[in-house]
Order: C-alpha cells, then structure tokens, then sequence
C-alpha cells in the first residue's frame, strides 16, 4: 500500500509541525491548501523567529501573512536585522502582536507610526530609530508620537538602538511611562555619535515609576546627562519593586546641578554595573560596602591613578561575570580574586595581573564553572612548578644561534614546551568553557621567545568550546589549527589575527588542512598580513556547509587574492549571508565586477563586498556597495563581542 504523509490526521500532523523552523513553515505552508491552513494553527505560528529566513524575499514574506487566521494567531515575531525585506506591510495585519523585535531593521517615522498605530497590544518593542528622525528635518515631527500614547504607555519593555543623536528619542520616551525595562544602545551603530544637538527648545521630563531594569550603553557619554540622572534619581527614591534591579550604564559620574549624584543606593541595588573608574566612581564603590545582589561588573577606559580591584571583588560575594576591558593602571590580584569568586563562569582580564604576567593561570585553573574566558598573550609565558623543560646541550647548541624560532620549522623541543606550559592546567581543569579569547596584549615584557604556544594543540580538550580567538601569538605552524579542529567539533566562531612572528602567516597550509574538519563552523574571521592569493584557503572553506559569514582582511600581500576561487566559493555555499574580503594588491576592478555581481543576486539575505586595501573612499559611490548591516558588525566586527551579549 502506497504511504503518503497526506493520510496522518490533523492532531499528528500539528505535532510534527512543532518541530519545524520558520524556514521550514515557509515551505510547509506552500504544500497544498490543508498544510497551510494546518500552519495557520496558534500553537503553531505563535512564536515565530524569522532572523534565520535568509532565502525568503518581501513577497515571500507577503504571501505567508496573507491569511487572517494565521495573522490573527501570531503574538511575538522577532524580526531583528531582517535588513533584506521591507517594512512593515504585513506587520500591520498581526492585530493581537504582544512582542514585536525589529533591531536593525531600517524603518521611517511614518512606518514606526503605522505599526504603533496598528499594534494596539504591544508590551515588547524593539527598534532602531528611524532615519528620517535623525536627519535636520526632524523638528516636523515633534509631537507626531502624541496620536500613539495611549499604546506606548502600556509598553512594558522597549530597547531601542540610535545612530547619532539621542535628543529625538525623547519625543517618544516621554509617553512611555509604563516601562519596566528601557535599553538604549549605540553599538556599531551606522554613524559615528557626535555630542547631543538641540532637538527643539521643548523641555523633556522623563517619568517611568514601575522602572525595574535600565541600560543605557552609550561609548561615549552621549545620552543626556541630566535626564540619566533624573532616571537614576527616580529609581533610588521612588520605586519600590520587589524584583530584581538591573542598572547599567557607561556615562558616569552623573553631575547635577555642578555636585556628583549620590549612585550608592542604586548600585547597592544593582545585579550588572558597567563602570569607567574615574575616582568618583572608585570613592563611591569604596563607600558602597558589599554588594551582594552585584553578579556582573565590567570595567573599562584607563584608571587616572593606579587602582586595585580586588577589594572591589571582595566586596561582591555573588559575582558570576567580569570583565576588564582595556584597563590601564588597574592591577588585580589573580590567587585572591579565584579565591573569593570560586565559581565564576565568565572572566575577561585585559589589565596587568598584580605580581606581574608569570601569575595568571594558577588562579584561573581552579575556576571549574568558567564557561568564558579572554586572557592576554602573556599567559602563556607561565610554565608549571612541578616539571621543568628537560633541554640536552645538543638541542642548546642548535637554537643558541637564532634570537627567535624560524618561521615554518617546528621546535626540537615541541614535546617538552607543550609539557611545562602552564596553560595546560586550564585545557585540564575548565571543562566547560565554550567562549576562549587570548590575545589583546599590549605589554613590552612579553618576549615573543617565551611564549609557549605550542600547548594550544591541547585546546581539543574542550569539547564544548564554540567560540575561538587568537590574536598575536608569535607561532610558527598550525599544526596545532588541525588538532582543535579534530577535537572541538563543536567549533563555531574563529577568529586568527596577527599570528606568527611579526604577525606574518606561517600557518595557511595547516588551516586549511583544518577547516576540513570545521563541519559546524559559522562565522570566520582572518586579519593577517600575506594571505595571497589564498585558492587553498577558499577551496577549503567550500567544506564548510553550515559557514555564514566571512570576514578576511590582509594588508601587506605582494599579490592579489585568486578571484575566480572567491567567486566559486561564494556560489557554492547556500548558507552564506555575508562576505567581505580586503586584498592590498588585488585590482579595484575585479572587486567592482565581483561585488557587483551579488548585489542583486536570487539570494536577498547575501552581502559581498570585495575590496582593495587602497580603495578609494568615492568607490563606494560608484559601485553602488550596499551598506552594511548592524547585525553582520555585531557578530563578525566585534572585540570581546561576549561583553555586549552577557549585558543586552
């Protein structure tokens, strides 16, 4: 008897209908008129995620909104860098939308009007600020956010992204006064941010009295002073929830009225601070005494005096994650803070440890639950106390005449070198990383002939690692690529820059040896001077089915990347969503024609952009490049990009 899937009935059709992506529903839904109608069920269409949705087109998207029963059952859509469709035609049709996510999707003020207006139940709402708002023409539309009120005052929670100027945002910010959580955020915005400009001579009070979590993380103290510390003022007197307090923000101190706001009460509150410590900030933490609801710091910027924070660890017995972004003149003791804080998951340490850089690892080795871990490159100049390199006087005698390793000729001592690295003890003892991160070093002391990179062929240890930095280790060959590529299958994000001594690439052959073995490899970035021409390279990255995105960027080649090799891998990897390679010598022609060529291709989601590193910056005109989209910065562009997940 011949078995056909139209004969199961409609209760097992709907169960296996629940395990299907919304790419797969797309497809589902075109069968036949019964499996539309069967996708048009609530439990099936409620949530739906189309972020992933890179081969569907406007149209597409159309037609699958199409029927009212289906739009009339969805409540939450995340929608966020769909940047390949347009908006919002069919969102105004999902009458019942409780959470809409459209961050980094381009809208007008007209559109965002439109959906307000159209969406009258919306409690989550996430967007970029619309252009046409930031341009000088947007004084016409002060006051046009008074028509929606009524629904921006039930938002419950909004998180918005802008480009340059905060000043607009307060037009709709000023109606939003039932929020229990507001994001602003401005990274990797389109447009550098410039200092506020004068929106309108119209004064802005801000007023959220059932606020719980604020996050306002602007790089560079932008968003408006006193309305932050009108915000901060309000949470530390006026509010009095019972949930947990989540504040963070960057621009601090907060001055009012010439005087330094009182932040004591709020941060004693707060279970996320991101902090720059200027010493207001340190005299205020020092007077705050514990922290015990505080399970996330970030530190940034440079110190103006010398600074320990190690007793500002001692005072937070609960802490989960920290991270030292580019501290400069702060100092931390390594055994104290692994000590107090034993089960810390994520830890990022860019600063220069207090007993100098022999005195990272130890500490670090003890820490069971890390699942995140960045470290610079001095770590691996650790060797172990309990065995010493074991070198004959022959071995002696063959090295003694070299001031650094030869580039492409293994050590005579790689056995004993991977033996004593002290960095071993975190491959052993830190089963549950998944984020590693080593580089970013900026210490003088750091002797390129000290570094025991060698031990990083025992990264396979670490079965669950997804994501992989390397960022200026002096190695001479990758064979050590091929062992973490055996034994981390699990292998997502890699990331190689400035490796090899004067950050010269020794290790092309090796890697793409490796990347054969890269099977759930999603996101690839190389910065590396001498990649050319790299057909080996992009041969091989033709294996990687699951591969996205591509970021490839070499300065210094005396030839040109192989283009039709460029082009066959692009046409060849379905799931690829965005590649952008620099070449110093390859001809701006053969970059136009190869750029051109996919800016308008049968794949609306893929972004190509191949360039020389001369390029001129009227090109861009001229070839019409399409701009970027946030969401490819976001995971591709990023430093340390796990500070800005962990927070937003």
């Amino acid at each position: 008897m011949e078995v056909n899937i139209d004969f199961l009935p409609n209760e097992v059709l709907l169960l296996i209908l629940r395990f299907l992506s919304s790419q797969d529903l797309f497809s589902v839904s075109c069968v036949s008129n019964r499996f539309s109608c069967l996708v048009n069920d609530r439990k099936i269409v409620r949530y739906l995620d189309l972020r992933k949705v890179y081969s569907r087109t406007t149209d597409d998207f159309k037609t699958f909104f199409l029927p009212r029963l289906r739009c009339r059952n969805i409540e939450h859509i995340n929608l966020d860098h769909v940047y390949w469709i347009r908006l919002p035609s069919f969102v105004v049709k999902l009458k019942n939308l409780n959470s809409l996510h459209m961050l980094g999707t381009p809208l007008t003020f007209l559109q965002l009007k439109w959906i307000l207006t159209s969406c009258t139940k919306l409690q989550d709402l996430s967007i970029s600020w619309p252009d046409d708002m930031e341009s000088d023409n947007a004084k016409q539309w002060v006051g046009g956010f008074s028509e929606v009120k009524t629904v921006l005052s039930e938002l419950k929670t909004l998180k918005i992204m802008i480009y340059a100027n905060p000043m607009p945002l307060l037009e709709l910010l000023i109606h939003c006064t039932g929020l229990k959580k507001l994001v602003i955020i401005n990274h990797h915005a389109r447009k550098f941010f410039s200092a506020p400009r004068i929106f309108s001579d119209k004064e802005y009070t801000l007023n959220f009295p059932h606020l719980q979590e604020l996050i306002i993380d602007h790089l560079d103290g932008s968003f408006p002073l006193y309305l932050l510390a009108g915000l901060l003022l309000k949470i530390s007197e006026g509010c009095q929830s019972s949930a947990d307090w989540e504040t963070f923000w960057t621009n601090t101190p907060v001055y009012i009225n010439g005087n330094t706001f009182d932040n004591v009460a709020v941060i004693q509150k707060c279970s996320r601070v991101f902090l720059t410590l200027t010493p207001q900030i340190w005299d205020m933490l020092c007077k705050a005494g514990p922290l015990h609801n505080l399970k996330e710091l970030l530190v940034t910027g440079q110190a103006p005096r010398s600074i320990n924070l190690t007793s500002i660890i001692r005072s937070c017995p609960n802490l989960k994650s920290m991270n030292i972004m580019c501290g400069l003149n702060i100092t931390l003791d390594m055994k104290k803070l692994c000590e107090l804080q034993p089960k810390l998951e994520r830890l990022s340490i860019c600063c220069h440890p207090e007993q100098g850089p022999p005195k990272i690892v130890e500490g670090i080795a003890t820490l069971r639950h890390l699942t995140h871990l960045t470290v610079p490159v001095c770590a691996l100049i650790e060797i172990r106390h309990t065995k010493k390199s074991c070198i004959t006087k022959a071995e002696n005698l063959i090295t003694v005449g070299f001031k650094r390793k030869r580039v492409g000729v293994p050590s005579t001592s790689n056995l004993e070198e991977v033996e004593i690295a002290a960095f071993n003890l975190v491959f052993e003892n830190c089963p549950m990383i998944t984020m590693l991160e080593i580089g970013f070093n900026t210490s003088t002391s750091c002797s390129p002939a000290k570094v025991h990179w060698e031990c990083l062929e025992n990264m396979k240890k670490l079965k669950r690692l997804t994501h992989l930095t390397l960022d200026g280790i002096p190695i001479t060959n990758g064979l050590f690529l091929i062992e973490i590529a055996l034994g981390c299958q699990e292998l997502k994000f890699l990331r190689l820059k400035h490796l090899g001594p004067s950050g010269k690439c020794c290790y092309l052959a090796h890697f793409s040896q490796a990347l054969a073995h890269c099977r759930n490899l999603v996101n690839l970035r190389i910065e590396q001077n001498y990649l050319a021409s790299g057909t080996a390279l992009f041969k091989s990255l033709q294996g990687c089915e699951k591969l996205e995105r591509v970021f490839i960027h070499s300065e210094r080649d005396s030839q040109s990347f192989d283009i039709p090799a460029i082009d066959s891998f692009i046409e060849k990897q379905a799931n690829l969503v965005f590649v952008f390679i620099v070449g110093s010598q390859t001809p701006k022609n053969k970059c136009a024609k190869l750029t051109r060529k996919y800016k308008n291709s049968f794949r609306p989601a893929l972004v190509v952009c191949i360039r020389s590193a001369l390029w001129d910056v009227f090109d861009d005109k001229n070839t019409e490049i399409r701009t970027i989209p946030v969401c490819h910065y976001n995971e591709m562009i990023t430093f340390r990009s796990w500070t800005y997940d962990a927070f937003t």
